[in-house]
């Protein structure tokens, strides 16, 4: 055991685990919760989490950041693939009434969030890295569509899975966020741009 080490994980040093905000969110509509999770949740990104509650039980310094999109104007996450496809498809579309929303931080404004939960090190913190905590996906799309010149329209639920594929699960649900405790707790305070601003510079982009 290392010097001033964990009694049982042989250091005090912090291990940061990536999650999604995803795994916050217990009731559907409702905006996912640092100090909520859902062990049973079939989101993959539960296995990580899992892993580190065990880890934490062997002493070892665990931390959790979970991530919404996160973006600048070449990358967007899951945004990325909804744009390759309206661009693909020569549509951007959204799905139904426009009812479900995304959340979102930009990339800088994520990293600075990292360096402030290691400085902290406060084992079993879970923190969110969402600046965003409720873009429409409507409101998404139609940015998409502004950017490349694209026409936007409603797919019902029924023709989102022909439309989207394997998007389709995406496109249609609620992944919004809140980081109210995570700005509270770490005095975090985003200042990049929104993802709707990066997603109408991306042309200036190149």
């Amino acid at each position: 055991m290392s010097a001033g080490g964990g009694r049982h994980g042989g250091t005090s040093k912090p291990l940061i685990i990536t999650s999604s905000t995803a795994m916050g969110s217990t009731v559907p509509g409702d905006p996912a919760s640092e100090d909520a999770f859902n062990p049973d949740s079939p989101n993959p990104r539960v296995a990580s989490e899992l892993a580190g509650q065990a880890l934490s039980g062997r002493g070892i310094r665990v931390i959790v950041v979970r991530n919404s999109q996160i973006h600048d104007t070449r990358k967007q996450g899951l945004v990325s693939d909804i744009i390759g496809l309206a661009r693909k498809k020569g549509v951007s579309a959204y799905v139904g009434e426009d009812t479900n929303t995304w959340s979102a931080a930009h990339v800088l404004d994520t990293a600075r969030l990292y360096r402030m939960a290691l400085e902290r090190n406060e084992a079993g913190a879970r923190y969110h890295g969402t600046a965003e905590g409720a873009i429409s996906f409507r409101d998404i799309a139609e940015a998409i569509g502004q950017t490349f010149g694209l026409p936007v329209k409603s797919v019902s639920a029924d023709e989102a899975g022909a439309h989207f594929g394997w998007l389709a699960a995406f496109a249609s649900k609620d992944m919004s966020a809140s980081s109210t405790l995570t700005r509270k707790r770490l005095g975090w305070q985003p200042e990049g741009p929104t993802l709707l601003a990066d997603i109408c510079a991306m042309t200036a982009a190149g």
